[in-house]
């Protein structure tokens, strides 16, 4: 079974069924692992989910736009929560992709993804002792004993700090790999590429805007990506 990591999908169903394919993908065989931010940015956040929801090897890392989907999920959403608004704007993409062909909500869809959203985890570590994540951790504390429960999905130092340093340094995080995203390497790396830190890895190379959605084999750091996102 091969250990497939994918960055962030943010909506965009077109570059997720095109980049497992390019993967070669095989859902009875491979384990497939979102770094979160399933939700939000192209128009297909309910048919992303309902997607990976039918894969029976598929562990979700929940990202911050996940956590905000949940709250709206639940009838808990309001503006001017703790973490930072989210804007109408930005969560109407998200409630649109629940309607059916006349306009209203999908009530059922929308059960069914309340009751999956509740099974993302805010990290996952392998037996190969490799840890995934949405954004990062304060790495003063262990991994499970963190300050904030949102660090997980809203840090970013990891990638911005901790990872410069250790590759500055020529040391490591305390694990065979740290693989995330949350944050866009198109802001430097213009063609779209994941970039590689100490033994980081951050896949968010963009699908939710311009970008391209990235797969990587967690053995063997070879990757495939989508067409460029529009």
């Amino acid at each position: 079974m091969r250990t497939l990591v994918i960055g962030d999908i943010h909506g965009n169903f077109k570059a997720l069924t095109q980049v497992l394919g390019r993967a070669g993908f095989d859902p009875d065989k491979d384990k497939l692992i979102s770094l979160g931010d399933v939700y939000n940015g192209h128009p297909e956040s309910a048919r992303c989910v309902e997607f990976l929801r039918k894969l029976p090897n598929f562990i979700w890392c929940l990202g911050n736009h996940d956590s905000h989907a949940r709250w709206w999920l639940q009838g808990e959403w309001k503006p001017g929560d703790p973490e930072g608004t989210w804007s109408l704007v930005s969560l109407k993409s998200v409630i649109d992709s629940y309607r059916d062909e006349s306009g209203r909500l999908d009530q059922e869809l929308i059960q069914r993804h309340r009751e999956f959203i509740e099974t993302a985890v805010p990290y996952y570590i392998d037996e190969k002792n490799r840890l995934y994540l949405h954004a990062g951790i304060d790495w003063r504390f262990p991994v499970d004993e963190q300050p904030q429960y949102w660090i997980y999905y809203a840090d970013r130092l990891t990638y911005g700090e901790y990872a410069v340093i250790h590759e500055r340094e020529g040391t490591r995080f305390p694990y065979k790999d740290v693989f995330i995203g949350h944050t866009k390497t198109i802001k430097e790396h213009p063609k779209a590429k994941p970039v590689r830190r100490a033994n980081l890895w951050n896949l968010d190379t963009g699908a939710g805007t311009h970008g391209k959605l990235t797969v990587m084999d967690a053995d063997t750091y070879e990757y495939w990506q989508s067409d460029w996102c529009k």
